[in-house]
């Protein structure tokens, strides 16, 4: 047997901030086949237990139950990456499998020859000023140890000394029960950091219970680069849509940064292994973002559907048209919807109140001048109409007979409708990365539509479509 390719699984992983000691419990999100739009089922899962002295893992168990937080604190999302090898053998086709002690044995090999590196970057504020001095960079490795190792961010505009804290990673020592070879990133608290002109002073900052007792750390030197006080310039290219999106304050006719940083990173993980004179590596990406306070719902357009559409391409063939995965697509607008308060994003007077928030209905009238008023009916984004709307959706989509829901969904190039209609197509009161309102991916789009209107374009059944196979069609 022959190994002749790495590979890192999953090749993304997403951990989530948290300052608790302990990362999060493994858990599994279930739909309730006899509930399906209500919230989904948060259950515990086998879960990694680490020796915090030698890194290696003595268990898998289950927990009794989930807690999301401890010692009120956020517990993190520490993901764990493990190394797969492409084997050959004579006479089989190549298989993937995990590389392992054995594995590495066979090969006179052991963990120690498995190197990792990491680089991670927090290029936020480089984003805005285009200064390479604001880049925000943390490296570790090669390594093959089994040591805790911090990837503290550095910057060329930070103060001497400082470094902004973005996690750790660790290469897991394997052992004859649990002998994968894997990594785990941790990533950083979630907390926030400052800028100023005036050098802080050394260690840890100290709060002042009359003041503040949540003292940001100072990090940024503000005499070496302009994030504190900067803003936008509208004829640069690299401003968003829409712009200011940063803390600030309004000075001279201005949006004025305030000079703060996260500890969220990007980056990326390789492993290295030398295999009979020959260097063999893979790379897989990670990142970290906000805690997931809603763990029960899912967004209706995530980065995985982007991905799908950059494999897949922009349509769905018709042996990929799945009902369940438009199901799912429905199910995952209303997760999104019932975590938003519908009457004030509609832009309905609540409270006595008008321009409440930042919605929709403002965007459009801020940036085009149209005339701001609700775009749906003000009794139509009432909890139990939306709940009601999607029943039947999902209903339709079920029994074949929703094709009317196929010409409601926005297509990407209507964000920029302002109409009645155009603004009442589906998802409604939702901005876009682009500042318009919020259109699904187009291969979600077409495979809504096709699944909605299956029972016309075909001569079989509603009930028949369920499956793919010829043979159990009859």
């Amino acid at each position: 047997m022959a190994i002749k390719e790495l590979r890192i699984l999953p090749p993304l992983a997403i951990g989530r901030l948290g300052s608790a000691a302990r990362p999060m419990d493994n858990y599994e999100v279930l739909v309730d086949p006899h509930r399906p739009l209500a919230p989904r089922q948060v259950r515990p899962a086998p879960t990694f237990q680490l020796d915090p002295h030698s890194g290696a893992i003595t268990s898998a168990e289950t927990p009794p139950t989930l807690r999301f937080t401890e010692d009120g604190q956020v517990r993190p999302v520490a993901p764990f990456l493990e190394v797969w090898a492409l084997t050959s053998q004579p006479d089989r086709e190549d298989v993937l499998e995990p590389l392992t002690l054995d594995l590495l044995a066979r090969h006179g090999l052991g963990p120690e020859d498995v190197h990792w590196s990491v680089h991670v970057a927090n290029h936020k504020i480089h984003r805005r000023t285009g200064d390479e001095n604001d880049r925000i960079d943390a490296r570790v490795g090669p390594v093959n140890d089994h040591a805790v190792h911090p990837l503290n961010g550095t910057c060329p505009n930070f103060w001497e000394g400082k470094a902004l804290p973005l996690g750790h990673v660790r290469y897991l020592k394997p052992t004859p029960e649990f002998p994968g070879i894997r990594l785990r990133f941790t990533p950083a608290a979630g907390r926030v950091y400052g800028s100023s002109p005036q050098q802080p002073p050394p260690g840890p900052p100290r709060p002042d219970p009359e003041r503040d007792p949540n003292v940001v750390d100072v990090l940024y030197d503000a005499n070496r680069g302009t994030w504190l006080g900067y803003h936008d310039d509208p004829a640069s290219p690299r401003v968003t849509n829409p712009s200011q999106i940063y803390a600030g304050s309004a000075q001279n006719g201005n949006w004025a940064s305030k000079g703060y940083l996260d500890d969220e990173c990007d980056g990326l993980v390789r492993a290295e292994l030398t295999v009979d004179g020959t260097l063999l590596s893979a790379y897989g990406r990670i990142g970290a973002g906000p805690p997931a306070y809603a763990p029960d719902s899912f967004p209706v357009r995530a980065v995985a559907d982007e991905l799908e559409q950059a494999m897949f391409g922009p349509t769905v063939g018709a042996g990929q048209v799945s009902p369940e995965a438009a199901e799912e697509v429905v199910r995952r607008a209303f997760d999104t919807v019932r975590l938003m308060n519908t009457a004030v994003l509609n832009g309905n007077t609540v409270n006595g109140q008008v321009r409440g928030a930042s919605t929709m209905v403002a965007q459009d009238t801020n940036d085009t001048g149209r005339l701001y008023e609700p775009i749906m009916a003000p009794s139509l984004v009432d909890r139990s109409a939306l709940l009601n709307l999607h029943q039947q959706v999902l209903t339709g989509l079920r029994s074949g007979t929703a094709p009317w829901f196929a010409d409601v969904l926005r297509d990407f190039d209507d964000v920029g409708d302002l109409s009645d209609k155009g603004r009442r197509k589906m998802p409604a009161l939702m901005r876009g990365a682009d500042g318009r309102s919020l259109a699904l991916t187009r291969r979600q789009v077409d495979l809504v539509r096709k699944v909605a209107q299956r029972a016309i374009f075909t001569d079989i059944g509603p009930a028949a479509t369920s499956t793919s196979d010829p043979e159990e069609r009859g």
